[in-house]
């Protein structure tokens, strides 16, 4: 049955969040392998997997991958790139119904996705569908520089056209620590440094789910400010972008 929500924000914006946002720190993977020690024969969920970001790094590492996320767009795009694999299985569902078999996983992973969760169902989910001594790996990542991120306030403005109100179906959440079953868990971040065209630049910042759309009225108006932000920050032709992935890992 197709979940997709038609006012789901990626549902317009998919190709550019599949295309433009940033990845995830290698060593925040490694991390979550070594730790968990989940190998070929393991099974897990990536729930909000949006268009496999985070999935294609374990594809290839564990013997079943269920790929949950809600918009049909966006699990397109995680198909055409990840169906060629025999662990991947693309799940038309959500955090809060999964429609997993009970205790049929030995991972969780959410990537940038938490807030869109409504806390007490989807905790109560990843107990479900989780074997007893199973493992919930959240990871996200943010920017790390002051100055560009100052920059980008100014640009992500009412006036042009980004939308400050809380996005359709986002939550307001809960801290990943709620998901655990105690305070011992593990939380580390991993500095990273990219490079951006004015492309993938503009790109990334239109998969935000509250940018404008292109029929915006203030559509231009916003692509004009984030041109002369990027013209400001860049040095032949790229803008040096510093993040971090965030990672919080736990047994539930």
């Amino acid at each position: 049955m197709e979940t997709t929500n038609p006012t789901n924000p990626y549902t317009t914006r998919a190709d550019k969040y599949a295309r433009y946002r940033w990845d995830y720190a290698p060593q925040a993977i490694q991390t979550i392998l070594a730790t968990t020690g989940i190998g070929a024969d393991a099974c897990m969920a990536d729930i909000g997997s949006g268009t496999g970001i985070l999935a294609r790094h374990f594809v290839e590492r564990v013997h079943c991958l269920y790929a949950v996320e809600p918009d049909g767009h966006m699990r397109a795009w995680a198909e055409q790139a990840l169906a060629c694999h025999p662990s991947f299985r693309s799940v038309a569902g959500t955090a809060e119904v999964t429609t997993l078999p009970d205790h049929a996983v030995d991972l969780i992973a959410v990537g940038q996705a938490l807030h869109w969760f409504e806390p007490d169902a989807a905790r109560a989910e990843f107990t479900r569908i989780l074997k007893p001594a199973g493992w919930l790996a959240v990871v996200w990542n943010y920017g790390t520089d002051p100055h560009l991120g100052e920059a980008m306030r100014e640009v992500c403005s009412a006036e042009n056209g980004w939308d400050a109100s809380p996005s359709a179906g986002a939550r307001s959440g809960q801290p990943p620590e709620f998901y655990y079953r105690s305070e011992q868990y593990l939380q580390q971040s991993f500095p990273m440094t990219g490079q951006e065209n004015w492309e993938s630049f503009f790109g990334a910042l239109c998969s935000d789910s509250h940018a404008p759309d292109e029929d915006h009225p203030s559509f231009d108006r916003f692509m004009r400010a984030a041109r002369q932000v990027f013209d400001r920050f860049c040095a032949d032709g790229r803008v040096t972008v510093h993040f971090t992935t965030q990672l919080c890992l736990g047994q539930m």
